[in-house]
C-alpha cells in the first residue's frame, strides 16, 4: 500500500514537472510568435539615425525569423511530444550523464579553451579578422592610444576640413579638432591595450568569452555544490549559445560586460566583507566599460535583494560605493574636454555629460519603440542554445517568487529591456541582442533553477536537453557564422583592397552608401596608408588643397554593388554628383587620381 501510494506521487511529480516544462515551451512558442508578428511592423527609412530602425527590420526578416522558425518547430516537437518533454528519470543520478558529471570540473576547463579558441577561429578563419562596426572600430582605436601610453592622440592642424571626413563618428570633442580618441568610456579598450601587450589583439575577446564561461561554472558551483547535473546545464547554455561565441569574435564591449558582471556576482554572492569589497572594485571597473548606464541596471535587483534581506549596512555600502562610482565616471568626459584649448564646435557631440546624452535619448514609450524592442526579443531568444529560455522561464515561474536570487536574476533582465525601451530601442549591428549580453549569466542561472526544479519535482529531460544541444552547435552556430559573414565580407574585402592600394587617399563614395562609416577606418596617429575619407563629408577644394604630388583613388558607388544587393536597395548607376566634382577639382589640382577596387 505504502509502495503503491509513493509509486503514485511519484508519478504525479513527474507530470508536474512534465506539464511545467511543456507549459514553458509553449510560452516561449508564443513570444517567437508575437515578437516576430510585431518586428514585421517596423517602418523604418534606410538613412542613418533611422538606418538603425531598418536594420531591427532587415535582420527579422532575413535572419532571426528563418531560425526562429527552426526553433519553434524544435519547441513544438518538444512541446507536443511528451517523451520528449518528460522527465527521464526522478534523480537524474545514473549512466553517462553521472559519469559526465563526476568529471565536470576537467570539462569545464576544457571546455572554457575550446570555447576561446572556438570563437577565435571563427574570427580569423570565418569572419575575416575585421572589425566590422563603428562600435568596434572606437574599442580598437582606443586601445592603440592607450598602448601608446596617451589618453588622446593630437590630432594634425593641417588635416583640420578632413576631421569629419576621416570618419569622426563616436568621437569626443577635444578643444577645436584637436584630438582623437572615443566618447566612450575607457576601461574596454584599457584592457585590450594591456592584453594586446602579450596576444592579439583578435584573442582578447574570445579569452573573456572563455574566462566568463569558468566564473559561471563557480557561481553554479556555489548554488548547487552537490548537483553538478544542474551545473553543467548551465554551462551548456552559455556554450551552446551563438550570441555568446559570436559576440567573442567581435571587439564589441559586451563581452566585457558579461565577464565582469560575473565577476561581480561571484564575490557578491561570498557575503564576506573581502567580497563586497572585490564587488564594489569590479562594479567600478564594470561601469566605466564604455556606456555607464549597462552594469548599475545589472546590479540595481541585487540592491533590492539585499533591502528584502534588511541587510541595511550593506545595502548602505553598495549605495554609497555606486554613488562615488557615478560621480567619478560622470567626470571623465569633463576631465577628457579639459585637455583642448580651442572652442568646440557647435553640434550634438558638445554634450560632454553622459547625464546630457541620456536625456536626449530619452522618449516615451511608443508602438514604433515596442516593435523595435520585440524584434530584438526575437533576435536575443534566436540566438540562444534552443532548450535555455524555456528553462529560464521554469526558473522565473517556479523559483523566483520564493527565491530571492531568481528573483533578482530575472528582474536584471527585465529591467535592462525595459530601460532599452525607454532610451535607445535599435541597437544597431549585433550578433544577438547585444544589450542584454551582460545578462546572459542571468539567463543560465535561471535555467539552472528551473532545472533544479524539475530534477526535484520528478526529473529532467536530457534527451531534449541532448538534442537541442546537438541543434544549438551543430546547426544553429554555423548557420549563424554564416549570417554574420555575408554582413561583414563587403566590408572586410573592401578594407583588404584598400591596405593594397599605391595610393595616399581613398575617398569612399558614400552618400547613399549603406553603413557607409564601416568602410572607413584608420589609425589615431593616422599612420595608414591610404587614408579613408567618407566622400559625402569632404569638399572638392579640400580636397585640392592636398595636390599636387599624390595619388587620390575613388571608389565609386557602383563598385559597391554588392553592399546595395545585400541590403535590398537601388545599386547607382554612377558615382555621385559629388564625387564627380572631387574628380575633376584632383585632376585640375595635379593630383593622380585613380580607381579603388573594393575587392
Amino acid at each position: 500500500m505504502t509502495s503503491g501510494r509513493a509509486q503514485t506521487g511519484q508519478i504525479e511529480a513527474e507530470d508536474t514537472a512534465a506539464t511545467t516544462l511543456r507549459r514553458a515551451v509553449f510560452v516561449t512558442l508564443g513570444a517567437l510568435m508575437l515578437c516576430g508578428g510585431l518586428a514585421l511592423l517596423i517602418v523604418p527609412t534606410r538613412y542613418y539615425p533611422d538606418s538603425l530602425v531598418f536594420l531591427t527590420l532587415f535582420s527579422a526578416r532575413h535572419q532571426d525569423l528563418p531560425v526562429a522558425a527552426c526553433v519553434a518547430l524544435i519547441l513544438a516537437l518538444l512541446g507536443m511530444r511528451p517523451a520528449l518533454a518528460a522527465a527521464d528519470d526522478a534523480g537524474g543520478r545514473s549512466g553517462l550523464w553521472s559519469r559526465a558529471a563526476r568529471h565536470l570540473p576537467a570539462a569545464v576547463l576544457v571546455g572554457a579553451g575550446l570555447l576561446a579558441a572556438l570563437a577565435w577561429a571563427i574570427r580569423i578563419g570565418v569572419l575575416f579578422d575585421h572589425d566590422f562596426t563603428r562600435d568596434e572600430h572606437m574599442a580598437v582605436f582606443d586601445s592603440r592610444i592607450f598602448a601608446a601610453g596617451r589618453l588622446f592622440w593630437p590630432f594634425p592642424p593641417a588635416l583640420a576640413p578632413f576631421y569629419s571626413a576621416l570618419n569622426d563618428l563616436f568621437l569626443f570633442p577635444i578643444g577645436n579638432h584637436e584630438g582623437l580618441v572615443s566618447g566612450y568610456l575607457p576601461i574596454n579598450a584599457a584592457i585590450r591595450a594591456a592584453l594586446g601587450k602579450i596576444m592579439p589583439l583578435s584573442l582578447v575577446s574570445p579569452l573573456q568569452a572563455g574566462l566568463a564561461g569558468l566564473v559561471l561554472w563557480r557561481i553554479a558551483a556555489r548554488l548547487w555544490p552537490v548537483d553538478r547535473g544542474t551545473q553543467a546545464v548551465v554551462l551548456i547554455g552559455y556554450a551552446g549559445s551563438s550570441q555568446v561565441i559570436l559576440m567573442g569574435t567581435a571587439a564589441f564591449a559586451m563581452t566585457t560586460h558579461l565577464l565582469l558582471n560575473l565577476v561581480w556576482l561571484a564575490l557578491f554572492l561570498r557575503g564576506t566583507r573581502a567580497g563586497h569589497a572585490g564587488a564594489l572594485i569590479t562594479g567600478f571597473l564594470a561601469t566605466g566599460i564604455h556606456q555607464p548606464v549597462f552594469h548599475p541596471l545589472f546590479v540595481l535587483p541585487f540592491l533590492d535583494l539585499l533591502r528584502r534581506q534588511r541587510r541595511w549596512t550593506v545595502l548602505g555600502a553598495y549605495v554609497a560605493g555606486y554613488l562615488v562610482i557615478g560621480l567619478a565616471w560622470a567626470a571623465w568626459p569633463n576631465w577628457l574636454a579639459s585637455y583642448g584649448i580651442g572652442q568646440p564646435p557647435e553640434g550634438p557631440s558638445d554634450q560632454f555629460g553622459f547625464l546630457g546624452r541620456l536625456a536626449g535619448l530619452l522618449t516615451p514609450p511608443n508602438f514604433a519603440a515596442i516593435c523595435l524592442m520585440a524584434g530584438n526579443l526575437l533576435r536575443f531568444i534566436a540566438w540562444q542554445h534552443v532548450l535555455i529560455v524555456p528553462l529560464a522561464i521554469v526558473g522565473t515561474w517556479r523559483c523566483a517568487p520564493r527565491d530571492d536570487l531568481a528573483r533578482a536574476l530575472a528582474l536584471g533582465i527585465l529591467v535592462t529591456f525595459v530601460a532599452m525601451l525607454i532610451l535607445l530601442p535599435p541597437q544597431g549591428h549585433g550578433w544577438g541582442y547585444r544589450y542584454l549580453h551582460g545578462l546572459i549569466g542571468n539567463l543560465c542561472l535561471l535555467a539552472g533553477f528551473g532545472w533544479a526544479w524539475l530534477r526535484h519535482h520528478g526529473g529532467t529531460p536530457r534527451r531534449a536537453l541532448h538534442l537541442t544541444t546537438a541543434v544549438s552547435l551543430l546547426i544553429l552556430l554555423p548557420v549563424h557564422a554564416l549570417m554574420v559573414r555575408g554582413m561583414i565580407a563587403p566590408y572586410a574585402r573592401a578594407t583588404q583592397a584598400f591596405a593594397r592600394l599605391d595610393a595616399d587617399y581613398v575617398v569612399v563614395d558614400s552618400e547613399t552608401l549603406p553603413f557607409g562609416t564601416n568602410f572607413v577606418l584608420n589609425r589615431p596617429d593616422l599612420s595608414n596608408r591610404p587614408r579613408v575619407l567618407l566622400g559625402n563629408l569632404v569638399f572638392p577644394w579640400d580636397l585640392a588643397r592636398l595636390c599636387p604630388g599624390r595619388t587620390i583613388a575613388f571608389a565609386d558607388a557602383p563598385a559597391f554593388s554588392e553592399t546595395y544587393v545585400y541590403y535590398e536597395d537601388r545599386v547607382p548607376t554612377r558615382p555621385s554628383r559629388i564625387q564627380q566634382w572631387q574628380k575633376q577639382a584632383v585632376l585640375r589640382a595635379g593630383c593622380r587620381a585613380i580607381v579603388a577596387p573594393v575587392r
